[in-house]
């Protein structure tokens, strides 16, 4: 989120700009940007395009001693 907040006082964009740039309401702006909330790619995505930003989720192994997860499988 912090590259996000940086950008957009880069681009002197305010939470309400952005809402409008992405078709949300800007109490969904809010609650994104200061608030531990769960949103999709398609917001991140949008929410990129709309401050003129790249987005390109990395995926990539774990380290070993990783957050546990290695021992689950993918089918």
């Amino acid at each position: 989120m912090r590259q996000i907040l940086l950008r957009m006082k880069e681009l002197g964009v305010s939470q309400t700009e952005l809402a409008r740039r992405m078709k949300v309401s800007r109490p969904y702006i809010t609650k994104v940007l200061h608030e531990d909330v769960n949103f999709s790619f398609r917001t991140a995505a949008k929410m990129a395009n709309a401050l003129k930003m790249d987005f390109f989720p990395a995926l990539r192994p774990q380290e070993e001693g990783g957050n546990g997860s290695e021992n689950s499988d993918v089918s």
